[in-house]
């Protein structure tokens, strides 16, 4: 236990580490400070993806991170300790949020956008609350005033788009597994790395450093948005795992090449910093495109596979029961067999085009009245009928059927559909 404890902690000690170094190497030259905070990420992202019984070190870990980063700033033992305490309950509120809305339902499957919407509640919460305890500890622990204002819209501002980049990908991760097969296919990873490159091509054209020489200063903002598209085909070829390793990349090539004065919105500036308000909300409003695709995605996925679970489910119990379902237009009397129609009738349900070539194979005594129960069900006189029938098919083989056909009315009452269940004897 204590092992394990250790383990955690030490893993999220190392990773809130290296997010802080990266952050504070996007720092801006103008501002003097990051212009994203990914290590509140990793905590907020840990504590979504592990257990219960690992949070505390998680936790642990992410907090004593927080404490060395600020002993290292030259903060004093007792503030630095305040500063991590702030990590860890911002962080761990802000999750409580977003595990509230990522609870499962009575089937035990998670709504994807329902977990997305709590990982933006919980993301807010988390910057907000930060923010606000990170300006009064500033407030106590520096000698000198600070712009309290600017100091919070900094750390929320900073911390929100973190969260957003980095809590998915730690999520999406956490039950990654190196497969032989099932994975995805050859060639949607080239489409979706064509559709990268394309981002990356288009967004180093408009956020270099001429962008207004080259499109004039009029264009450049115009097209700022240009590169999106590609990073939304990104994610929906290379899924919700790929998706948010490219959003990071493309995030913090965007804020790197706007830091280094590229980009419209480096080149034009209302006032000092400007720039980096801008390429946050640009960076912000990418994860969110990104974080909504993959919340369809998945929807549609958890959609698809119920259905394939219950369509396994329905022939299974077909099979079992020895039961076909058919389908007859009524006024054509057109046919739509259902799975397994073939094995079980001894014969291609694909030649039994409609009604009539049905009765066409039971015996020629019997087709009289069979023709007149089809009529009485297509004319709405009787709802359902019963046929009991003996197929006998070309090559000799026969089928034994006890049919039950009902009729389907449509919004004005007509006969539109006849529906069939023929059980089949042994």
């Amino acid at each position: 236990m204590a092992l394990s404890f250790a383990v955690t902690a030490g893993v999220t000690f190392l990773a809130w580490a290296v997010a802080a170094v990266l952050s504070q190497s996007m720092g801006d030259a103008m501002t003097l400070s990051s212009s994203v905070w990914l290590a509140t990420g990793v905590t907020f992202g840990a504590l979504l993806a592990v257990k219960p019984p690992k949070r505390p070190a998680v936790l642990a870990g992410a907090g004593l991170a927080a404490t060395v980063l600020g002993l290292l700033d030259g903060l004093a033992v007792l503030p630095a300790l305040a500063f991590g305490i702030n990590e860890a309950v911002a962080a761990s509120l802000g999750a409580w949020v977003a595990r509230l809305l990522r609870s499962t339902g009575p089937d035990g499957s998670m709504e994807p956008g329902k977990a997305y919407a709590g990982v933006l509640l919980g993301a807010l919460l988390t910057s907000a609350l930060g923010a606000s305890i990170g300006v009064m500890l500033w407030t106590w622990a520096l000698p000198q005033p600070i712009a309290i204002a600017v100091e919070w819209r900094v750390w929320a501002t900073t911390t929100f788009v973190g969260i957003l980049l980095i809590a998915p990908l730690v999520t999406s991760l956490a039950g990654f597994k190196v497969k032989r097969s099932g994975g995805m296919a050859t060639s949607q990873f080239l489409a979706g790395a064509g559709t990268f490159l394309l981002f990356f091509v288009v967004a180093a054209l408009i956020f270099s450093a001429d962008v207004s020489d080259r499109f004039s200063a009029s264009l450049g903002p115009t097209l700022t948005y240009l590169p999106l598209p590609f990073m939304v085909v990104t994610a929906i070829l290379w899924k919700e795992r790929g998706a948010t390793v490219a959003t990071l990349i493309g995030a913090l090539a965007l804020i790197g090449w706007t830091n280094a004065g590229g980009g419209p919105f480096a080149e034009v500036e209302g006032f000092p910093g400007e720039a980096v308000i801008e390429i946050q909300g640009y960076v912000a409003v990418m994860a969110l495109l990104v974080g909504v695709v993959n919340a369809l995605g998945a929807a549609a996925a958890q959609a698809l596979a119920q259905a394939q679970d219950w369509r396994t489910r329905y022939r299974q119990v077909l099979d079992s029961t020895r039961t076909v379902v058919a389908n007859f237009d009524a006024k054509t009397g057109a046919a739509a067999w259902g799975e397994g129609a073939s094995e079980l009738l001894r014969t291609n349900a694909k030649v039994l085009l409609t009604v009539q070539d049905f009765i066409a194979h039971t015996d020629p005594q019997e087709q009289p009245a069979l023709q007149a129960d089809w009529r009485d069900l297509t004319q709405g006189q009787r709802d359902h009928v019963l046929w009991k029938n003996t197929l006998r098919w070309a090559d000799g083989r026969v089928a034994s059927v006890s049919a039950r056909l009902s009729s389907v009315r449509g919004a004005d009452g007509q006969v539109e559909q006849v529906a069939a269940l023929l059980e089949v004897e042994a």
